[in-house]
């Protein structure tokens, strides 16, 4: 087959790097979970391909061997095979379910013209989050929390904890009475929360934070702190962490917001 151009150069990099580095910017994007969404980053192409209009498509596999994400495809004009034609786009809604090195594939008019390898990485989550939130979070005893499950945003009213930079929810796995079922639990890879400001200014926060669902001691160690929260709760705390062990899922959610400088 024929090929239809040249991929000249490309580069796939977190855009705060961008920003300060421009082109020489090392190859990389950051999560802020695994599974979670990726921060902003950037996919900057160069590219020899004859004049006209063709379909440019970008594929990232992940090293597992699936395709993990895509982006396109877009059509876009090319300047011509004696001409570089240069693009850059910002990528701010990717999801990720994997971590390590991943394969990215370069292609027009269904053909891949070039490929790099570049890592991804779960960047480290901040402890403390910007006051206003922080505040929301401390001063209220609940938010409403969900999911965008099968096309349709699912919310409810839950209770909570907070604790350095992380959100936990008790969730129980079959839904009724006794407790809270947070909807998209098993299958969501975002969470959204909104939250509300108390006092005159009660207009609502709403970001989104990525899920983490708890294991073994992690979540032996929520259930101590999220059964001093529960106001309604019936018996001595163990008896209540009894129950919940095995009925119920603890979710850990990191917001997606700057950390406090």
């Amino acid at each position: 087959m024929d090929t239809v151009g040249e991929l000249v150069a490309a580069a796939i990099v977190d855009e705060r790097v961008w920003q300060t580095q421009g082109a020489s910017s090392p190859d990389g994007i950051y999560l802020t979970g695994q599974p979670g969404p990726a921060l902003p980053f950037v996919l900057f192409r160069a590219w020899k391909v004859g004049v006209g209009i063709v379909q440019e498509e970008v594929r990232l596999y992940g090293p597992s061997g699936r395709m993990i994400w895509r982006w396109g495809p877009e059509y876009r004009r090319m300047e011509g095979m004696f001409d570089l034609t240069t693009e850059l786009d910002v990528v701010t809604d990717a999801v990720f379910d994997e971590t390590g090195t991943y394969v990215a594939s370069f292609i027009i008019d269904d053909q891949i013209v070039g490929e790099i390898e570049l890592p991804v990485y779960v960047q480290a989550a901040p402890t403390k989050l910007p006051k206003d939130i922080e505040d929301a979070l401390r001063k209220s005893d609940v938010i409403w929390v969900g999911a965008d499950v099968r096309g349709r945003r699912d919310m409810i009213p839950a209770w909570f904890v907070y604790k350095n930079g992380r959100i936990y929810l008790l969730s129980q796995k079959q839904s009724g009475p006794q407790e809270q079922t947070i909807p998209g639990v098993t299958e969501a890879k975002e969470f959204v929360v909104v939250t509300r400001r108390k006092g005159r200014d009660t207009s609502a926060q709403e970001f989104t934070a990525a899920p983490r669902l708890l294991e073994g001691a992690e979540w032996e160690e929520a259930a101590k702190a999220l059964v001093d929260k529960r106001k309604s709760r019936a018996g001595a705390p163990t008896e209540s962490i009894g129950r919940w062990r095995g009925a119920c899922d603890i979710l850990e959610l990191t917001p997606n917001v700057p950390a406090l400088v």
